[in-house]
């Protein structure tokens, strides 16, 4: 296929992207930012050593360099990196854009805010950008990155029965953390959409293969779960071609609908601490639950709302299209990190790769290979290809039921002959179960297989039966409810000084000295699990955990002291309840 007959297929179903209002950073070209950026390397005592200064790049140039690396370690910034961290950055003066967030900790229960407290203390002792990055990325995007002309970078595969159109979308920064309180924080963000079209020749009314699926890049999500149908109710079409996605503000992650959404980031190990609450939180479950999903995790809210800028057909803005592919140098050879590097140990403070490959150098799986990537390579790209699978499905089963039904016969035969003469326990008939065993499950196999065919055979006969364009979804992302957004303003105060003052609590346990008497301390403690129980909706659940917590504390301090009694008495009741349960037992014969 041609350059022109690929352009033709990514206009045809290029993406409409909304972005929430309060949003900074539009999709945009790579060449501007490129040519405004230094490039780094590692250094061989550590030390970043500047490889090219801002203005000396260009694309050609930056995959020349590329080509001298095998593999990362380098990568790309377009502002002016302080050589210590602590100290701040700042662009220049812009006004912030709107924007009314949500409370994320009334969200989620006591443990998932207290390791947001330990995951906020963390960003010191690990690499973190630096503050006023934004500003100057802003500074940067505004000067050069002309944002009045958004742009895609775009390529189409073709495998199997599959059209992939895919567009990567280029930002100069990921400012969840500090403009939307999100978990982290970048240079440069890539994220993308996918389209999968129907190659198998099918054409629609307009002279196109027609869309099937589409995959938007989201937080969370992996395999089946990535994709949605083209006829799915959660999917908004413009002119029955091109997908909305709703961005995430700062993060630019992806959303079927808008809306907020609540992102439970899974903590590091911090030394087993995390491992051990977690298992505390699946015994205390009533006390710990989070307003949506289960777990212990950090929470956080993405925001996807749509009600800011929006880029693509019957938008104020339009896009500006480029073409890539795996012979585009820029994209081949430079395996490098698009953005400062800030070598954080658990990677979320660190600048993306890009589209072509992950942050250690090798190729993405949603670029190599984006079929398997979004669980398509086991999908029919249309009804008329999966019926005609079906038929050699069939094919298949008669030839396997053929072949094990002369397993099954020449087993019994082969046994039978065996066992002929033979008393039933003797040594020979013995040794003959882990055959009787093989011909059984052959047998099971078979009946399974005929009851495979038979069904295949009634879809085959009545054509296919309609399924819900959810089905193969094992998890639907959806928007934070209106009662999960916060019950009450009462909710999201709590939830700010709750954490806070149980730690204080805990803490005065072990400081009798101070004053307050240890009994005090933790009848405040309880009012305040209480009042967090309460307000989540589960208070008598917790009232009921409570009591048996106190009768499992006052049945050990017994023990402890009437350790003999205590068993004593335990076996005579045990004594008892064996003895009624047996003479149950005998009359009821």
């Amino acid at each position: 296929m041609t350059y022109d007959d690929d352009l033709r297929l990514l206009r045809a179903y290029e993406p409409v992207v909304r972005l929430t209002q309060g949003e900074f950073f539009l999709p945009v070209s790579v060449q501007g930012y490129v040519e405004n950026a230094a490039l780094w390397a590692d250094g061989p005592d550590g030390v970043p050593v500047m490889l090219a200064e801002p203005g000396s790049l260009d694309l050609d140039s930056l995959a020349r360099l590329g080509a001298t690396v095998d593999g990362a370690g380098q990568s790309l910034s377009g502002i002016t990196v302080p050589t210590s961290r602590w100290r701040r950055i700042r662009g220049r003066k812009t006004k912030k854009p709107k924007f009314r967030g949500s409370s994320r900790l009334a969200q989620v229960g006591l443990l998932g805010r207290t390791i947001d407290t330990i995951s906020r203390f963390s960003l010191l002792l690990r690499g973190a950008v630096p503050g006023g990055s934004a500003g100057l990325s802003l500074d940067l995007q505004t000067d050069h990155l002309h944002p009045e002309r958004p742009a895609y970078h775009a390529h189409v595969t073709r495998e199997g029965g599959w059209i992939v159109c895919q567009y990567w979308f280029f930002y100069s920064f990921n400012n969840w953390r500090s403009a939307f309180s999100g978990v982290n924080e970048h240079e440069s963000d890539w994220e993308q959409v996918t389209v999968f079209l129907d190659g198998t020749g099918a054409l629609d009314a307009g002279g196109l293969p027609p869309a099937r699926w589409v995959v938007f890049s989201a937080h969370d999500e992996t395999g089946d779960d990535l994709r949605r149908r083209w006829d799915d109710p959660d999917l908004t079409l413009v002119d029955g071609r091109h997908p909305v996605v709703f961005s995430g503000a700062g993060s630019h992650s992806g959303a079927y609908l808008a809306g907020d959404y609540l992102i439970t980031v899974e903590p590091p190990n911090l030394g087993g601490v995390v491992p051990l609450a977690r298992r505390i939180a699946k015994v205390l479950t009533p006390w710990t639950r989070a307003a949506q999903g289960q777990g212990l995790g950090i929470p956080y809210v993405d925001y996807a709302r749509g009600d800011g800028p929006s880029v693509g057909p019957g938008e104020a803005l339009s896009w500006d299209p480029i073409v890539i592919d795996d012979e585009t140098p820029w994209v081949r050879d430079f395996r490098g990190l698009w953005g400062h590097d800030t070598r954080d140990r658990l990677g979320g403070e660190r600048g993306p790769a890009g589209p072509r490959y992950d942050r250690d150098g090798t190729v993405r799986a949603s670029w190599g290979d984006p079929v398997g990537w979004a669980g398509l390579a086991k999908v029919a790209p249309n009804p008329e290809l999966e019926l005609a699978y079906i038929g050699r499905r069939v094919e298949q089963i008669d030839t396997e039921l053929a072949e094990l039904a002369t397993e099954v016969a020449d087993a019994a035969e082969s046994m039978s002959t065996t066992a002929a003469g033979l008393a039933p326990a003797s040594p020979t008939v013995r040794a003959l179960v882990p055959e009787e065993n093989r011909r059984t499950t052959a047998r099971m196999t078979a009946v399974r297989l005929a009851d495979e065919r038979e069904r295949l055979v009634r879809t085959q006969r009545d054509g296919l039966v309609p399924t819900d364009p959810h089905a193969h979804l094992s998890h639907r992302r959806t928007p934070i409810g209106e009662l999960e957004r916060g019950r009450s303003r009462f909710l999201a105060a709590w939830a700010i000084v709750s954490t806070p003052l149980v730690l204080w609590l805990v803490s005065v346990l072990f400081r009798p000295e101070i004053g307050l008497r240890w009994e005090f301390a933790f009848l405040w403690l309880v009012l305040v699990l209480s009042v967090e129980a309460f307000a989540r909706g589960y208070f008598w659940a917790f009232l009921g955990r409570l009591l048996l917590l106190l009768l499992a504390i006052n049945f050990l301090l017994l023990f402890f002291q009437y350790w003999q009694l205590v068993i004593s008495v335990t076996l005579a009741i045990v004594a008892f309840i064996v003895l009624f349960v047996n003479i149950k037992d005998a009359r009821g014969r």
